[in-house]
């Protein structure tokens, strides 16, 4: 006679434990990752300076050399540039901008030589200006325009010391207003380079 006797443990179904730990372990993290994407906290996109919309054509200012000759895009734009507007003397605060200037350039170290500084004059700066120039921004770019010709920025006596970024195609394309704080600039010219592939 055939053995056909089942005992009570073979006939007790096997519990599902095992394949629901297994379901949640792929169903959960996508539940998280779909509520933190829409719900969650998120990196700031906004940039601390104000985008320049439309953008402007550098070769719109007129830009010219301290011999009067008009400057072409290549000339005015090589690298990216931060652009600093000016009258004819330098106080405190333009002291402080210039020295900003600088500093960003050094702290955005293996992109440093990907951007460069410069000063448009509206006026002729004065002699404690340019030995200010001479002993501490050497490496500043100098260059001449007039309140009229930049006046397409809505620049004009009142937003002396902006500083404008211009792309390497030419584009003004954000301007820092005064007091906004190195680091914030920094913080945002570092986004543009991490991004761009020119300059």
């Amino acid at each position: 006679m055939n053995d056909t006797t089942v005992t009570q443990e073979q006939v007790t179904p096997r519990s599902n434990t095992t394949l629901w730990l297994l379901l949640a372990s792929f169903l959960v993290p996508a539940i998280v990752a779909y509520g933190y994407f829409f719900f969650g906290d998120r990196p700031s996109v906004a940039s601390n300076g104000e985008l320049i919309n439309p953008i402007i054509d550098i070769e719109s200012l007129k830009l010219t050399d301290d011999t009067g000759q008009i400057l072409t895009r290549e000339e005015l734009t090589p690298k990216w540039r931060m652009y600093y507007l000016t009258g004819a003397s330098c106080d405190a605060r333009c002291e402080s901008d210039l020295y900003d200037m600088r500093q960003i350039n050094i702290a955005l170290g293996k992109n440093q030589d990907r951007v460069q500084h410069a000063v448009i004059h509206l006026q002729k700066p004065d002699l404690n200006y340019m030995n200010l120039l001479d002993a501490e921004h050497k490496n500043a770019v100098r260059v001449y325009s007039t309140e009229q010709n930049t006046a397409v920025l809505n620049s004009g006596a009142s937003s002396n010391g902006y500083i404008y970024l211009v792309d390497p195609l030419g584009n003004i394309m954000m301007k820092f207003p005064n007091g906004l704080g190195a680091k914030l600039i920094l913080k945002d010219i570092n986004k543009l380079l991490k991004i761009s592939r020119i300059g």
